[in-house]
């Protein structure tokens, strides 16, 4: 079984995105597609037949013997199930957009083909096959540039929040809620002193609720930089990569590297101050307050609220999604939130793919 589970991690490590060897899926939306790994003779033992919607590369390794078949994974069609030709294929994301991310027959740029790896080994004379079901993590649901499902603030002149796509074409609103405009007989969303907030629309009211904390915790065990706090907690001037700022305040900060932080504050609530900055996806359990200077290149999601504080300039060059509130601006800090598609996508594109299912056979 270990032989044939490695051939399951080789598959795995070189379907994704950066790898050195990648195994490349040329043809996503084919049914027939395979890929395989091992010597030609052994890859002809498991269907392989050189046609072109198939490729093979040998082993990376040659201590353990193993040979691997990729496909796309298929459920039978509902409307003719025992027909094979018309199967459908099946692909893991977040088809409602609403933070829940499952396996779907709904096809989209959103959502990731799921693959099924089947590993045969051979180890001492025994043999096994190991399968399971793998796919890209899916990029993060972003419904507005800020997602607020609480009451929230806006104050100042120097609050800048855009839905404009600054580095692509996927415009989207730049507040969205599942809110009424008013509730209980006031703004759910309260400007103050002439906020400038654009977008398509500018806000979006009665949206779809997305769960936020279930985003955190679909993404959350992939940090690389995770922290857990049981009490509230300052941190200063901490850096998970160099954001580059544009020409501007409001212009999109720039980065070419990519981290996934998370904070479990059990509860209670995050300081960031004295110039934090980072570029990827930055995950907070709890609620989050921006102190001070702060630049961030990608997603930001937190299950609480959210509160800026003190002075410097906050750039945010990606998303803002909140479990709760946000109140911008408090005392005079520039606060600028722009939609950056490729902020959005990328943080989660090399990451290791989802192993979604495991089965000995």
């Amino acid at each position: 079984m270990q032989s044939a589970e490695a051939g399951t991690e080789e598959a795995r490590g070189r379907l994704r995105a950066n790898a050195a060897n990648r195994i490349t899926d040329t043809a996503p939306t084919s049914k027939t597609w395979a890929a395989f790994i091992g010597s030609t003779p052994h890859a002809q033992a498991y269907g392989y037949t050189g046609s072109a919607q198939q490729v093979r590369t040998d082993s990376l390794q040659t201590a353990l013997a193993y040979t691997v078949v990729i496909t796309h994974a298929t459920v039978p069609d509902p409307t003719d199930p025992t027909d094979p030709s018309k199967r459908l294929l099946l692909y893991w994301g977040d088809p409602t957009g609403t933070g829940t991310y499952t396996r779907t027959t709904t096809a989209g740029p959103r959502m990731m083909n799921i693959y099924l790896v089947t590993s045969y080994g051979t180890l001492g004379g025994a043999t096994s096959t190991v399968q399971t079901q793998v796919a890209q993590v899916p990029p993060v649901t972003v419904p507005g540039t800020v997602y607020v499902d609480a009451h929230t603030t806006l104050q100042g002149s120097s609050t800048f929040i855009t839905g404009q796509d600054q580095c692509g074409t996927q415009h989207l609103p730049g507040i969205f809620t599942p809110l009424p405009q008013t509730q209980d007989n006031q703004n759910t969303i309260t400007q103050n002193g002439n906020p400038n907030v654009t977008g398509s629309p500018a806000i979006q009211y009665n949206g779809a609720y997305v769960n936020v904390t279930r985003l955190v915790n679909a993404f959350k065990g992939l940090a690389d930089a995770p922290y857990t706090f049981a009490s509230n907690t300052t941190v200063t001037g901490m850096s998970w990569g160099t954001p580059t700022a544009g020409a501007t305040q409001t212009s999109p900060l720039a980065c070419s590297e990519s981290h996934i932080v998370y904070y479990n504050m059990s509860g209670t609530s995050l300081k960031l101050s004295g110039g934090t900055q980072g570029c990827g996806l930055l995950l907070v359990d709890g609620d989050l307050e921006l102190h001070g200077g702060f630049a961030w290149y990608g997603p930001v999601l937190v299950t609480g609220s959210i509160i800026y504080t003190g002075g410097g300039n906050k750039n945010i060059t990606g998303a803002l999604l909140s479990g709760s509130s946000v109140t911008a601006d408090v005392i005079g800090g520039n606060a600028t939130i722009l939609n950056c598609s490729a902020a959005n996508t990328n943080v989660t594109q090399t990451s290791p793919l989802l192993r979604l299912n495991w089965q000995q056979m």
